[in-house]
């Protein structure tokens, strides 16, 4: 039996790298609105920044586990 995390998909490179630059795109939107939502005035969304914060830390383990 074959184990799920080495079945490798066969991606072409050009879609591999349109995906790194939508999750990187993803990741510095997230960023800006985290940052712009602690920079606010008023009561911050503590929920909310976590989930900011969950979203970027998956999208950047999708990243780390793309080949480059």
């Amino acid at each position: 039996m074959t184990d799920p995390r080495t079945v490798h998909v066969n991606v072409s490179e050009s879609e591999t790298r349109k995906m790194r630059r939508q999750l990187e795109s993803e990741i510095q939107w997230l960023q800006r609105q985290m940052d712009d939502m602690q920079g606010a005035s008023g009561e911050l969304d503590v929920s909310l920044l976590q989930t900011y914060k969950e979203m970027i830390y998956c999208r950047r383990a999708l990243l780390g586990r793309m080949p480059r």
